[in-house]
């Protein structure tokens, strides 16, 4: 119990300070950037979304974790579960594993996918399986040579650099990838593409010059003000379309009441 508090200590201050370093980020945004961006072709078709809550509706009520605060709700859940659904990859590459609830979502989406699972505390799982393969140190210090890269999407909720995550993702081959936390600027506990994009330098170049796809997925519904309780509008978050506007189905509900978790995940192709 004493090591466990003690890298619980350690893996918070690295958060605290991260968080140091998104505030310089963002002090160095012009606002008048901040827009909506999207490269490539829209990957996934609005209607077959729509057509699909009501099945993951019904799968999500099974979910092995029924309190997953801190984890993914059922809006990211659900595009999790689509995007991969609908790629059908070989292999995902999970880093960020927390409680488990997005292990088996991924399980539920691809069956027969080769699932490797990232989390350096890994002591926290509710849900483990023994379909899945295990690491507990970070994404970029395993070797994923085995891996057949283009059949692999990577999906990405560790809360880390998005922009250096990238360059290693096109260092070593990986095409396909996800990044759940793609938080808006001013907010987040991360660098995100999304806030690399509103900067406009460098990093947005670099980008740019890389990827063929990246389309921000829509939210199930929009809530009035964001999980940071301060009005979502166009302004300040601009936001792919939601899907539905108003609650005319019951179950939709679930995903109307978690709107606020929406944090503008992205799907990301390169070149």
């Amino acid at each position: 119990m004493g090591i466990r508090y003690f890298l619980m200590k350690i893996i918070d201050v690295f958060r605290l300070k991260k968080k140091c370093a998104l505030v310089k980020h963002c002090n160095k945004t012009n606002m008048e950037n901040i827009r909506l961006v999207k490269i490539g072709e829209e990957k996934f078709c609005r209607l077959d979304m729509k057509n699909k809550l009501e099945e993951f509706s019904g799968l999500y009520k099974n979910r092995p974790v029924k309190n997953n605060t801190y984890g993914m709700k059922a809006p990211h859940l659900f595009l999790a579960w689509f995007t991969m659904q609908s790629l059908k990859p070989e292999y995902i590459i999970e880093s960020g594993v927390y409680k488990g609830q997005g292990t088996w979502i991924l399980q539920k989406a691809v069956p027969s996918a080769r699932i490797h699972s990232i989390d350096i505390a890994l002591w926290k799982r509710k849900y483990v399986s023994d379909k899945v393969t295990y690491h507990n140190k970070d994404f970029v210090c395993i070797d994923w040579s085995d891996i057949v890269k283009d059949k692999t999407i990577c999906f990405f909720d560790d809360h880390q650099n998005a922009v250096e995550r990238v360059r290693f993702l096109e260092k070593n081959g990986f095409k396909k990838f996800i990044f759940e936390d793609n938080y808006p600027t001013g907010r987040g506990d991360c660098y995100s593409l999304k806030q690399a994009f509103d900067r406009d330098g460098q990093d947005a170049n670099y980008l740019k010059s890389i990827i063929k796809v990246y389309n921000e997925l829509p939210p199930v519904f929009k809530a009035e003000k964001t999980y940071w309780k301060d009005m979502w509008n166009e302004e300040n978050y601009p936001t792919p379309e939601p899907l539905y506007k108003n609650l005319d189905k019951e179950y939709l509900r679930v995903f109307f009441d978690q709107a606020v978790h929406y944090t503008w995940m992205c799907y990301v192709e390169l070149k």
